[in-house]
């Protein structure tokens, strides 16, 4: 996986020291510890306080630019932001870390919370810097002294950070340049800067801080022998201790990165197979009901007039119920001069004389003889007779003639009913019509 590649290669790389090794395992801490913003220039070392001679002049150097290093004043924005940097980094405040410095990845920041654990404190004795590739950045190294919990002796190192103006004149760590990214390069780097620090790396006066504060991490090493057990032994395991938590930290993240993503993506896959079976039973019932409308309109018939509907195909076969005007019926096939249908839950024979194709939903409802209350006659109210009609004592052509009214006679409407027939009150008495003789 590239992020553990990224890792071997970060703690393979002899610029990323933490720079408190004794020069004896100088290679082996090398392969192990890294961090800084800036990185070390040198491995187990300090900076001009220990004696190095800080010329005014220029050095002579092989190729570009060369400039000699100049002090740093306490109490300039130099140094006020580097002393904010060190006490941040001390106390494992990563977010504030960002905030002066950056890019941070998130492996940088695990390895400053890691070291928060073992130091107290940073001291910076002296901050040194030189012209960086333009005119608003700074090569800077910083001799500072690390004060870990546990040891009497502070622990020598040389930093290294370019630090920039940004457009308002304000200081900034710029970690692009920082050895973590240099290694791993998870960030893109300006060439030219590139080329600047290696030129600067080589000076003469840099080397010579180099091999002094190594001189100065030598003699502290073969005098405290707690200080040299702790370099040469604790402070390696736990580095490799927490190389080995990150490494697998780092695998459970992107385990669990790559989980979520199968499961959202899976999630989604479900979602929007429902959305298209959802879709397709949608277009299925509008198919559906497109066709029984159609079906509807093509099988359906109506009564022509008052009819039987017969259990068989003959004028002699038993009646299954007698169908008034207009009631609409189903067509299930044609035997000769008959035709089976369908009326509501019953099947029978009408012949075929007595029946009428509906032309469409719209128009059968205006012909259908209780299909809308527009046809009926308006209820207490006098209507004249345009035919001699049979009064009825029920609502049924089974009952018994109660009277006989002749067209031209008034009846008066007493009650539609739905199924064909009106109440009404012919001269005294009280009995059933038919509702399509009285339209």
């Amino acid at each position: 996986m590239k992020f553990l590649d990224e890792i071997k290669n970060f703690f393979a790389n002899k610029r990323h020291t933490e720079a408190i090794i004794l020069a004896a395992i100088v290679v082996v801490i090398m392969a192990l510890v890294m961090g800084h913003a800036g990185g070390r220039e040198t491995a187990a070392s300090g900076d001009a306080a220990s004696g190095t001679a800080v010329s005014d002049t220029d050095n002579g150097s092989s190729g570009g630019k060369q400039t000699s290093y100049k002090k740093e004043e306490k109490g300039s924005d130099l140094h006020d932001l580097l002393t904010e940097y060190y006490k941040d980094y001390a106390a494992g405040n990563t977010d504030d870390i960002e905030k002066i410095a950056s890019p941070v990845s998130d492996m940088e920041k695990s390895y400053i919370r890691f070291m928060s654990g073992l130091l107290d404190s940073y001291d910076i004795k002296q901050i040194y810097t030189k012209d960086g590739a333009d005119k608003n950045s700074k090569l800077v190294s910083v001799y500072v002294q690390m004060h870990f919990k546990d040891l009497k002796s502070a622990a020598p190192g040389l930093d290294f950070f370019y630090v920039q103006q940004d457009e308002n004149g304000k200081l900034q760590i710029n970690n692009l340049y920082s050895s973590f990214n240099q290694t791993n390069h998870e960030n893109d780097m300006d060439p030219t800067v590139v080329s600047a620090i290696a030129s600067f790396e080589e000076q003469k006066d840099v080397v010579d801080l180099q091999t002094k504060v190594q001189k100065e991490y030598n003699e502290i090493s073969l005098s405290d022998k707690d200080f040299d057990e702790f370099m040469t032994k604790t402070y390696p395991d736990k580095v490799k201790a927490w190389q080995s938590d990150y490494r697998k930290d780092a695998k459970k993240a992107e385990e669990k990165a790559e989980k979520k993503e199968a499961e959202e993506k899976k999630k989604e896959e479900e979602e929007k197979t429902k959305e298209e079976e959802a879709q397709k039973k949608e277009d299925e019932k509008k198919s559906e009901e497109k066709t029984s409308d159609d079906t509807s309109d093509k099988n359906t018939y109506k009564t022509t007039t008052e009819t039987n509907l017969r259990k068989k195909a003959s004028i002699d076969s038993k009646i299954i119920k007698t169908l008034d005007k207009g009631t609409k019926v189903e067509k299930v096939e044609t035997d000769g001069k008959w035709m089976k249908v369908k009326y509501k839950d019953k099947t029978g024979y009408i012949r075929k004389m007595y029946l009428k194709k509906v032309k469409s939903s719209s128009s059968d409802s205006s012909d259908s003889s209780d299909s809308s209350s527009s046809s009926k006659p308006k209820e207490g109210k006098k209507i004249v007779l345009k035919d001699t009609v049979n009064v009825r004592k029920k609502p049924s052509t089974d009952s018994k003639r109660i009277n006989l009214a002749y067209a031209g006679d008034k009846v008066l409407v007493i009650k539609n009913r739905d199924d064909g027939w009106t109440k009404i009150q012919y001269h005294s008495k009280k009995g059933y019509v038919k509702t399509e003789y009285l339209k």
